[in-house]
């Protein structure tokens, strides 16, 4: 069914969608909803299936037949490895793409694997041996299965050849695009109505509170604790995306800190939420230990904040020459940032500038058109 003559109107695509439809769509779902809304026009003459096991709470235009498939109990990954093929064999798919790290060991189709990291065997991020023993079994066996990979950034492909060496000739590197909420900026009102709901003041530093350890949200308040000593400020610390079981922990280490109202823990905000905080913040401090990509740096860098990031892993090759680059693990290095970032005007303004026109570099319609190459290549047909 390959071959330069096939015929591209006849083309079933099914792509495993569970994250797009979290009830809380994160960093995977909401760039795996944005690939999917701008493939559309690019296949509007193929059949597209969305694999989910959660309800459809999001909707795309035709081509587009989304499917809700379970399996009771679900042990096992069963999901993964015997409902979804099985999906894919009644749909008569041609090619299934699996966007989140892991896919089928058998298939009746070509497989398209996406891989974002390999966070779990690099660094200790909660999970415990059995998990991480699992995490490279199931990556391990899934890479050799798929006919081609998708890393989201170079570090993930050599990181990928490191651990697994995969022939580097069946990895393409497909970098995400920023979504175009962040670049719209919004009303004063619109600002006055935010700031009221969650009592938020001018000025503010913005951070990501993700609960995995990677994220550094303990050494982000130890450095806001430092900046506030060096600067005397009154300047707030809004964490952004804190996980309800999260905030006790995080609230604490405030305490401990001496920081009260300084800091202000946000719960799962949209799009153009974090856009407007964003783009009345002095910068977003983001020191992560381990990132695959850092989407983040480029949101901050579309909604005109200023970044301070990590120099290590993929976010130096992320954020280009438009952000402050920190060891993330040296408390004193990130609040001195922040401390400059603050109080050099010349030096913020530079850093939005630079940084808004890095974040136009990244478009979600060439993520689109560039994995619509690598489906090309896994089918066999000539470009």
């Amino acid at each position: 069914m390959s071959g330069s003559s096939r015929d591209w109107s006849l083309i079933r695509l099914g792509i495993d969608s569970r994250d797009v439809f979290a009830p809380e769509p994160r960093g995977v779902g909401k760039a795996l909803s944005e690939l999917i809304r701008h493939l559309i026009p690019l296949i509007s003459d193929w059949t597209l299936h969305l694999y989910t096991n959660r309800s459809a709470n999001i909707e795309f235009p035709a081509p587009t037949r989304i499917k809700k498939i379970d399996i009771r109990g679900d042990r096992f990954n069963a999901w993964e490895q015997i409902r979804l093929p099985v999906a894919a064999l009644t749909s008569r798919l041609d090619l299934l793409h699996c966007p989140s790290q892991t896919g089928p060991y058998s298939a009746p189709c070509p497989i398209v694997l996406t891989v974002h990291d390999l966070i779990p065997l690099r660094i200790d991020d909660g999970g415990d041996q059995r998990a991480i023993h699992c995490f490279r079994k199931a990556l391990g066996k899934s890479a050799a299965k798929a006919r081609r990979i998708i890393a989201i950034s170079e570090f993930t492909r050599a990181d990928l050849i490191s651990e697994f060496q995969i022939d580097d000739k069946k990895i393409d590197v497909i970098k995400w695009g920023v979504h175009d909420a962040f670049y719209s900026r919004a009303s004063d009102d619109d600002w006055q109505a935010l700031s009221r709901r969650y009592r938020v003041a001018s000025p503010y530093f913005v951070a990501f509170g993700g609960a995995a350890p990677r994220k550094n949200v303990a050494r982000i308040l130890q450095a806001f604790a430092e900046f506030l000593k060096l600067t005397g400020a009154e300047v707030q610390l809004l964490l952004c995306g804190v996980p309800s079981l999260a905030r006790p922990k995080f609230m604490e280490i405030g305490k401990q800190l001496g920081m009260h109202d300084q800091v202000a823990q946000l719960g799962f905000l949209s799009d153009q939420e974090i856009a407007l905080l964003l783009s009345r913040s002095e910068g977003l401090v983001y020191p992560s230990l381990y990132e695959g990509f850092g989407l983040p740096i480029l949101e901050a860098m579309a909604a005109g904040a200023p970044v301070i990031t990590s120099n290590k892993t993929s976010m130096p090759e992320i954020a280009g020459n438009a952000a402050m680059f920190v060891d993330p693990e040296n408390v004193l290095a990130i609040a001195d940032a922040m401390r400059e970032c603050f109080v050099n005007t010349t030096l913020k303004t530079e850093l939005r500038s630079r940084g808004y026109e890095r974040a136009k570099t990244f478009r979600w319609e060439d993520t689109a058109e560039q994995t619509l190459g690598t489906y090309r290549k896994a089918l066999g047909i000539a470009s």
